[in-house]
């Protein structure tokens, strides 16, 4: 997927709706069921990369399992192709992740590590080939020295080979999401974006409906079929800027042709645009374009475009 769309799909994955349905649906085990449903929260993942800086990929979560907090280490996996070295990377990831909560003395108990739930979430259209587990990329020791080899394991979701018929059955947010990615048809795309109006809280409702509008569009663009007889067919939304899924559709285009603008105007301007400053014109709302079109006319300098926000 194009870097707009990773963006919009690791914002699913800020609500505790989807994790929570991550984990009910595609997590085998009684454990996930005896979990404290109320308890989800968010940490801070800034820890986890080289020289600070948050990953695209990163998502953890904390929630309360018997009393006790469980870290949810949610990796969601943009490539085309499996990554060899996943469980050594987990096993960084996981590492940094125990010395912050040490360095931030946020152990559960004295002396003692919480449990960590690593999971990979891969979307690719390849199947995942890499090692679940960091022992089998260790070369073969004497048997007597295995117990001591690092031995890190994860858990994966590998999303296109998941059963159309069971996803179908689930009444699951995550499992409506993984359906909206896999529909090759904008009238089967349109059919679950009316479900997903039926069927989901307001507070993820907006992102998850931006999200299937983008692959709305793209569809639309391979000219599957005609776009205007399918979007006639959508349901009247609760929200208060749209009345239909036609109309988050063309709000969708009409800003995604806004932000093509911005970025080639600034790019003119001020030269080429980093990586993270690209990634957050991609994924800002119409009031943040509109005011930094504004700001663009008089800035001196690219900073003065984007003042109130984080550095370019």
């Amino acid at each position: 997927m194009a870097s707009e769309d990773d963006t919009a799909y690791k914002q699913l994955f800020a609500y505790p709706e989807m994790v929570r349905d991550l984990l009910l649906g595609f997590v085998p085990g009684q454990w996930v069921h005896r979990l404290d449903l109320t308890s989800f929260e968010r940490v801070n993942g800034s820890y986890v990369s080289d020289g600070g800086h948050l990953r695209h990929s990163d998502m953890v979560w904390r929630v309360r399992l018997a009393g006790e907090w469980i870290y949810i280490y949610l990796l969601l996996e943009f490539q085309s192709r499996s990554d060899h070295w996943m469980a050594l990377r987990m096993q960084v990831y996981i590492g940094l992740l125990y010395q912050d909560l040490v360095k931030r003395h946020e152990l559960p108990q004295a002396g003692r590590l919480p449990p960590v739930f690593p999971v990979v979430l891969y979307n690719g259209k390849r199947p995942w080939k890499a090692s679940l587990n960091l022992a089998e990329l260790v070369t073969a020791v004497p048997s007597d020295l295995r117990y001591l080899q690092a031995a890190q394991q994860y858990l994966l979701i590998d999303q296109q080979r998941l059963s159309s018929a069971e996803l179908a059955m689930l009444n699951n947010v995550a499992a409506l999401a993984f359906r909206i990615e896999r529909a090759h048809t904008v009238s089967d795309l349109v059919l679950l974006l009316e479900k997903l109006q039926r069927d989901v809280t307001a507070s993820v409702l907006e992102d998850l409906g931006r999200w299937g509008a983008r692959h709305l569009r793209r569809l639309a663009g391979a000219r599957i079929i005609k776009l205007q007889s399918s979007m006639e067919r959508c349901a009247v939304m609760a929200t208060r800027e749209f009345k239909t899924y036609g109309d988050i559709f063309r709000d969708e285009a009409e800003l995604f042709g806004h932000k093509d603008r911005l970025k080639m105007l600034l790019v003119k301007r001020f030269g080429k645009l980093s990586r993270k400053l690209s990634s957050r014109i991609d994924w800002a709302d119409r009031k943040d374009v509109d005011l930094w079109f504004d700001r663009f006319l008089d800035a001196k300098n690219i900073k003065e475009v984007f003042v109130e926000d984080q550095p370019a």
